[in-house]
């Protein structure tokens, strides 16, 4: 069995649009990791996934309501959904006091929560230092890998 990977919103992003500066090089360590590890998401990223590509205050080429769903059916057949649980929700508490987090830092705690729940340790995200805070998580972006 492979080891599992959590990958965060904003590679879905990357993947997708094509005019980012990032499109590239994110396609080439997911090509890399996927054939690597199990590939994990949360409906979280897929509600944050449809805001951000359907947002013309976002993206330059938004998409339209049916392109946004027509991704979410294609990204829950590449990847396996991890659910938002009772089990998330009291790790996320946890993790909410252990780090003193406020505001949008208990998106990124809900996610971390998610993967732990999940016994996910690994991170694919652009986001780095969102998450270096976390212990036990190894974050992967396609600059560097740091544990």
């Amino acid at each position: 069995m492979r080891d599992k990977i959590f990958v965060d919103t904003n590679i879905l992003v990357y993947l997708s649009n094509e005019d980012s500066s990032f499109h590239v090089e994110v396609n080439k360590k997911f090509i890399e990791i996927s054939a690597q590890y199990e590939l994990w998401i949360s409906r979280q990223v897929l509600r944050e996934y449809a805001v951000v590509m359907s947002s013309p205050a976002i993206i330059e080429k938004p998409l339209t309501a049916e392109e946004v769903v027509q991704d979410i059916e294609k990204w829950g057949k590449i990847f396996k959904i991890a659910d938002e649980t009772s089990e998330v929700t009291e790790i996320l508490k946890k993790l909410i006091k252990e780090y003193d987090l406020k505001g949008k830092r208990i998106h990124d705690a809900n996610i971390v929560a998610t993967m732990l729940a999940n016994l996910i340790n690994k991170l694919y995200t652009l986001n780095i230092d969102d998450f270096k805070k976390f212990k036990g998580i190894e974050l992967f972006s396609f600059q560097e890998l740091i544990k």
